[in-house]
């Protein structure tokens, strides 16, 4: 279980950061996917803003967390594009059956993990600047999204949000952060190579289901999000 508690929580709690400190910048309520900077900006406003608002629930239940992640925000993630690159050559060696159920548990799984850095976040503190959507091309199919994490006192953090536009779904989604040059990506593949040289597909997709049913709870301090 170590191998899935390392690494998170600074990941995941500057995404978060960025998320929320993004929610300021527009308050436009339909969703515009013909740009992904303008996209990221107004589904962490809408996030954040129903967060806001039914903060009263989410006090007496934080699973309800949950709720507001699959609704606002999963539908802008590509969990299973990026559950394949995770999985990387353990790929080819897995049956449909055992892929298909990975990509569920895998997606329940981050909205668990966001659900519990949502209780870590500080908004006093953080300030986030921001590519400008100007930059985009419309004729890209894969950008990186560049934001700089500001917090007085310390040096800026670089992030860098990956996208690509689902043909699909025809959507522009999140599929990879990577902060100050280390891709959380990449990082969680690795992690979940070593679950399955020990435990197999069948044991990684078990472990990953238990993980994303934990209640969410506020972390202790010094604790992993995982």
């Amino acid at each position: 279980m170590k191998a899935l508690q390392v690494k998170l929580t600074g990941f995941i709690t500057l995404t978060l950061v960025a998320l929320l400190g993004l929610a300021n910048v527009s308050h436009a309520q339909t969703i515009r996917n013909d740009n992904p900077y303008l996209l990221l900006e107004q589904v962490a406003d809408r996030t954040f803003s129903r967060v806001a608002d039914e903060r009263d629930q989410i006090n007496q239940d934080l699973d309800y967390f949950r709720v507001i992640i699959r609704e606002e925000m999963m539908p802008y993630v590509d969990s299973t594009y990026a559950a394949k690159r995770v999985l990387g050559r353990a790929l080819k060696d897995t049956t449909e059956e055992q892929r298909q159920e990975f990509y569920a548990v895998f997606r329940e799984y981050l909205v668990a993990t966001y659900g519990r850095a949502f209780t870590q976040y500080d908004e006093s503190i953080h300030r986030v600047e921001f590519d400008n959507a100007n930059r985009f091309d419309p004729e890209s199919r894969a950008v990186t999204v560049n934001t700089r994490v500001i917090e007085e006192g310390r040096p800026p953090i670089r992030m860098d949000f990956k996208m690509r536009f689902d043909k699909t779904d025809e959507l522009w989604k999140a599929y990879d952060l990577v902060v100050e040059g280390v891709s959380l990506l990449n990082s969680k593949q690795s992690e979940i190579a070593s679950v399955i040289r020990s435990r197999g597909i069948d044991g990684t997709i078990e472990l990953l289901r238990e993980k994303a049913q934990e209640p969410i709870k506020p972390l202790a301090e010094g604790e992993k999000v995982s």
